[in-house]
């Protein structure tokens, strides 16, 4: 008998990856392509519904064309994408418009009035976190202003993988995860919070909610037609891919700490409540309990960034000599010492969740600084505001153990500086595709191959590389003066 396989489909903000695993958690095969997208102005991430599930259908059936992959062997499918930005369907079941992203900053203004007048607190404490630009409700009051065609016309309201999904099954429906971002997803009157952000026609426009780890459909006759999956497959809810990569890392339990260096960084913490609304970070739903994030909105996109733009050399070199980017760009920094000889990097290119004015950029550089030396000094000052961050959402002192994925996770000198950081010990999971797999894990949970997802974590969850803090003294020092230069420099960032 052929053995049974998870799909998991991982719709992120940089590539769309499908990855097959079996059931102890192996990766068997990965797709991958770029995720398709449009930029029509300054601060403004757009995707097309129908570009979003083309890519997908290709990246999944490239998969299931490798020998590796048996398509009948298939026994569910799970689904995770970004989340917040704003993905719509009107009452045909059309897209009124593109898809927005979460790297969008279009709302800003808007979240900026809401400051001013006293709306943003006020909703604050019934939402029990704060909208910023790129969130569902800043981007729907966007639309209401810019786009009154457009807002009248939105009758359901999804997530960039409920689009996947709705492709897939047919299926109209989002997750827990994801609906908590909604204010009647917690038990807070809904009408009231939106009445107070002029949305009263969208209190009732959320998709339905279905358990992250249920089947909320099968694979239709043109779906396995396009992608190759075999009609009639369960398809599992799955997860916004910060929970997805929470659950592909094994995080399962309260204490458990998480951090993304994704293109977003995003620092996670499990909990067994929701955090209070007067805490930093987001609170969502997830599993059996809570996870609560804080984001960075532009973590490996910095390294992305300088190499491109600085160092296409270190490119051309490690396609020549057939190594993986970050293997090389470890080889470039080995020799610089912790505190880049007096370099920081301040990783807001993007802005920051908390203040989309926030600007990036490098201090201290000397006329004796090399290009090793600022690669090295972005590494850490995207460390440093993730560990903080992560230190908010979870006192040291309660982590269980944090795990690392993402990217910059294939960075052995990354995570050394991670855990040095954080002056805790980290590891790597034993997969690189953990939004994936967490996305596969709950198609495991839905058709029943798990009892239920702590069992799904511990049996295909393992621990790869561990790291040991060794310089943490070091970095404190280096963390004080970071925040030092971030003060003087926050009363320069104007719009």
């Amino acid at each position: 008998m052929t053995e049974r396989l998870l799909v998991g489909i991982d719709a992120g903000l940089t590539n769309v990856k499908a990855a097959a695993f079996d059931l102890e958690g192996r990766e068997i095969a990965v797709s991958s392509l770029a995720t398709p997208g449009v930029s029509p102005a300054p601060d403004r991430e757009e995707q097309r519904h129908d570009d979003l599930w083309e890519t997908v259908a290709d990246v999944v059936s490239r998969l299931l064309r490798e020998d590796a992959v048996d398509p009948t062997a298939v026994a569910g499918v799970g689904v995770a994408g970004h989340g917040h930005g704003l993905y719509a369907l009107d009452a045909d079941g059309e897209p009124p418009r593109r898809g927005i992203k979460s790297t969008d900053s279009r709302a800003a203004e808007i979240v900026d009035d809401w400051k001013r007048d006293g709306t943003l607190e006020a909703v604050r404490e019934k939402l029990g976190w704060e909208p910023f630009g790129a969130d569902p409700l800043s981007l729907l009051a966007w639309v209401k202003r810019e786009e009154p065609e457009t807002y009248a016309a939105i009758d359901r309201v999804l997530f960039c993988k409920d689009v996947v999904r709705h492709r897939l099954t047919g299926r109209v429906c989002t997750d827990e995860m994801e609906a908590s971002v909604f204010p009647d997803s917690g038990g807070t009157d809904a009408s009231d919070v939106f009445g107070e952000l002029g949305l009263e026609a969208c209190a009732d426009v959320l998709a339905p909610v279905v358990s992250s780890t249920a089947s909320c459909g099968t694979i239709t006759a043109e779906a396995a037609a396009k992608t190759g999956l075999p009609a009639g497959v369960p398809v599992a809810t799955g997860l916004h891919d910060v929970g997805a990569c929470a659950f592909g890392a094994g995080a399962t339990r309260p204490g458990s700490g998480v951090v993304i260096v994704g293109t977003w960084g995003q620092s996670i913490g499990v909990r067994q409540s929701p955090a209070p609304a007067t805490e930093p970070g987001l609170s969502r739903r997830y599993l059996d309990g809570w996870l609560t994030y804080r984001g960075n909105r532009s973590a490996a996109a910095c390294v992305d960034w300088f190499v491109e733009e600085c160092c296409s050399d270190w490119q051309r070199e490690a396609t020549e000599r057939g190594l993986d980017e970050y293997a090389l760009y470890d080889e470039k920094v080995a020799d610089v010492s912790p505190g880049s000889d007096g370099v920081l990097f301040l990783p807001y290119l993007r802005g920051s969740v908390a203040n989309p004015n926030a600007r990036g950029g490098f201090y201290g550089l000397r006329m004796d600084h090399t290009k090793a030396h600022m690669l090295r000094a972005i590494y850490e000052g995207v460390a440093i505001t993730q560990c903080d961050a992560l230190r908010e959402l979870v006192a040291t002192d309660e982590l269980s153990d944090v795990r690392l994925t993402g990217g910059g996770a294939r960075s052995d000198v990354w995570c050394e500086i991670f855990a040095d950081v954080l002056d805790a010990r980290v590891s790597t999971p034993d997969s690189t595709e953990v939004g994936a797999r967490g996305a596969a894990l709950c198609a495991g949970v839905a058709v029943g191959c798990y009892e239920d997802a702590t069992e799904a974590a511990d049996r295909a969850v393992s621990v790869g590389t561990e790291y040991d803090p060794s310089r943490a003294a070091r970095y404190r020092s280096v963390r004080d003066r970071f925040d030092r230069v971030r003060t003087a420099l926050e009363p320069t960032w104007v719009a």
